[in-house]
């Protein structure tokens, strides 16, 4: 059986046996991730594929739930066990365990020309070196109904004035909620809510690298500005919105109740699952003409166990992973997941390709608080899910004050801050 979430899979397997570029009997390797949900696209794509080329090379696909993986992982590892392949966390979890000496360098693995420093940067090391292959990213955007917008005779929004007045269209008509989306689970609140709009206002890597190196603050206007118009969406919300989960958001909308969903490419397969006529659209722009800004996290990458003892063998399949093969396999088999390779890929899901065809034209930019600024306490991204989600709950709390405590705490003990 190639997919295994036995007990002695999920602890994490320690292996023995020689390294050699050739294996006289077949080698069994591990992978460790925390999407359990692809359980079948391992077992009856990827891993199939892969073992074709290469038969004397096994791999176990070993899930462990998204909210214990990474403490999972630092128990095992630091165990001397873990999974010969481990799937990385991008940039501060990452580098916090690169520092621990997790992973073996990648330096020299011939797949890694396929990316650039770019997509490798959310899974490098302090030395600049690769310790993990780039795997896929996500984006975030708008989904909407378009049987609702021909209903009422809207056209996708542009700018966030436009944005707005569509809102308050739907509003008007009152048969449809504005936006299905809600503050209970505040990771969202950032993820597709002010990450997601909030680069326009930025200007992407200028403001995310600005703060990386003390030169910008959360209080500056654009800062402020990019949550002031995110807060703008608190009209447009369904009655009891505090309590509406994730879960629930994606329900209103597939429902046909609501007419946009603000979330990510990752949740095509829920978002489409009642057969709606669905189309998506990128962030809006503060006014017509300003460049267009994408979200695009780098998501997982994949490196090799410093302390496997099939290295050899994790190579030849990270190799492989770096390639067209596994990226066309692999962004197909999981629509909304997006290959970082310089190799073309195309994307047989009509949404998958509709995101895609969002980047064009935009500068991209991964979430604004998880390089460094999350890596101290109080990490950014935790509290920015924490105000966003006080702002949305309580009317008496501005943009500013939540911009205000957020620099507070950036600058308590992020160094390029307390300047």
């Amino acid at each position: 059986m190639r997919v295994s979430i036995s007990l002695a899979a999920t602890l994490g397997v320690m292996f023995s046996g020689g390294v050699g570029a050739a294996f006289a009997d077949p080698v069994t390797i591990t992978l460790n991730s925390w999407r359990t949900e692809d359980i079948a696209v391992w077992q009856d794509t990827i891993l199939p594929a892969f073992e074709a080329k290469h038969p004397d090379i096994k791999v176990e696909f070993a899930p462990i739930n998204t909210n214990e993986y990474n403490a999972a992982i630092q128990s095992q590892i630091e165990g001397g066990a873990g999974g010969d392949l481990i799937t990385c966390r991008p940039f501060d979890v990452n580098r916090e365990w690169i520092k621990r000496g997790y992973f073996e360098s990648l330096e020299g693995l011939p797949g890694l020309e396929n990316f650039d420093k770019t997509s490798r940067a959310a899974w490098s090391g302090a030395d600049d070196k690769a310790y993990c292959l780039p795997v896929a990213a996500v984006l975030a955007g708008f989904y909407y109904n378009a049987d609702i917008f021909k209903e009422l005779g809207l056209k996708v929004p542009t700018t966030s004035a436009e944005f707005i007045d569509v809102l308050q269209a739907i509003k008007k008509d009152g048969r449809y909620t504005p936006l299905a989306y809600g503050s209970a689970e505040s990771w969202q609140l950032a993820y597709n809510g002010l990450y997601s709009i909030g680069p326009a206002y930025w200007k992407g890597e200028e403001g995310r690298l600005g703060l990386i190196d003390g030169k910008k603050k959360l209080t500056d206007p654009e800062f402020v500005d990019a949550i002031a118009a995110f807060e703008a969406w608190k009209p447009f919300l369904p009655a009891g919105q505090e309590s509406l989960n994730y879960a629930d958001m994606t329900q209103l909308f597939t429902l046909g109740k609501a007419a946009i969903l603000p979330d990510g490419s990752w949740d095509i397969n829920q978002a489409t699952s009642t057969g709606l006529n669905i189309g998506v659209f990128g962030p809006p722009v503060p006014k017509a003409g300003d460049q267009r800004y994408l979200q695009e996290m780098p998501d997982m990458g994949i490196g090799i166990n410093a302390k496997s003892t099939h290295k050899e063998a994790a190579k030849t399949f990270l190799d492989w992973v770096a390639g067209p093969e596994f990226q066309e396999l692999y962004v197909n088999a999981a629509p909304g997941f997006f290959a970082m390779s310089s190799k073309p890929v195309t994307y047989k899901n009509k949404l998958a390709q509709d995101f895609a065809d969002l980047k064009q034209g935009a500068e991209l930019t991964p979430r604004l608080a998880l390089d460094r600024l999350s890596a101290g306490t109080p990490p950014l991204d935790d509290e920015t899910w924490r105000l966003l989600q006080v702002m949305f709950t309580k009317s008496d709390v501005t943009p500013q004050q939540v911009a205000t405590e957020l620099q507070t705490g950036l600058a308590s003990w992020y160094g390029p801050q307390k300047k």
